[in-house]
């Protein structure tokens, strides 16, 4: 709904700004270890809060700038992208930073230091990257076009409350949903802790990662398939 209230622009806005400071809270550089994870903590509960908009974002945005035999191909892309975004995290982590069970001598201090700079490396440049995307946002990111590209986009909407209704009284909704539900749910489930899973059949975080990658990348490339 707050995208009808308030207008894509600000609800952008308002995503990008949550990012930047939930990243930035990560970056802080304090000695004390405690209040850094609360501070880690609290950047990846801001980031949590960004995430609705981003999952929801792609259908308005595809209906609001589209035309409607444009607005299957924009919704996927739109909605793909942040799944890309997810397989680039699978190879950034195992590719950046050493595995601490793969680290001749992790308990030397030398050691153990070089993987704390690699981990502060991957939080400083997730930094500027979403600080790249807000200040992009904040120069130019209209509302809406200057004319509707279709019906659809200019006709009026339902309140919040009533669309709701409608839609938990609609069989067919439910039932696509279902079935979006429910796969989504099991790859968000293991999708985090895939290395740790395969770690008992030797397979190294590196490999975990990459399979992890090409396992997304290939559900993108038929999201797009299906899509056209």
């Amino acid at each position: 709904c707050y995208f009808f209230i308030i207008g894509l622009r600000v609800t952008v806005l308002l995503t990008s700004s949550l990012m930047v400071l939930g990243a930035g809270l990560r970056c802080v550089p304090v000695s004390d270890l405690e209040i850094r994870k609360k501070l880690i903590h609290g950047g990846q509960l801001l980031n949590g809060l960004a995430g609705p908009t981003v999952m929801n974002a792609a259908p308005f945005l595809s209906t609001t700038w589209f035309s409607p035999d444009e607005r299957a191909t924009a919704t996927a892309i739109a909605s793909l992208l942040n799944y890309l975004g997810s397989a680039a995290a699978f190879l950034v982590g195992p590719l950046v930073v050493p595995p601490p069970n793969g680290t001749a001598q992790l308990g030397a201090p030398s050691n153990t230091q070089h993987i704390k700079d690699r981990i502060e490396a991957v939080l400083y440049a997730e930094f500027g990257m979403v600080s790249l995307i807000f200040s992009a946002a904040l120069a130019y990111f209209p509302s809406r076009p200057p004319f509707p590209p279709s019906v659809a986009a200019a006709s009026q909407r339902l309140s919040y409350r009533r669309s709701f209704c409608r839609l938990l009284s609609n069989f067919r909704f439910l039932m696509i949903a279902l079935a979006y539900a429910i796969p989504l749910g099991v790859f968000s489930g293991w999708s985090g802790v895939l290395d740790l899973i395969l770690t008992p059949i030797h397979v190294s975080q590196v490999d975990a990662g990459w399979i992890g990658f090409w396992s997304i990348v290939g559900g993108c490339v038929v999201g797009i398939a299906m899509a056209r």
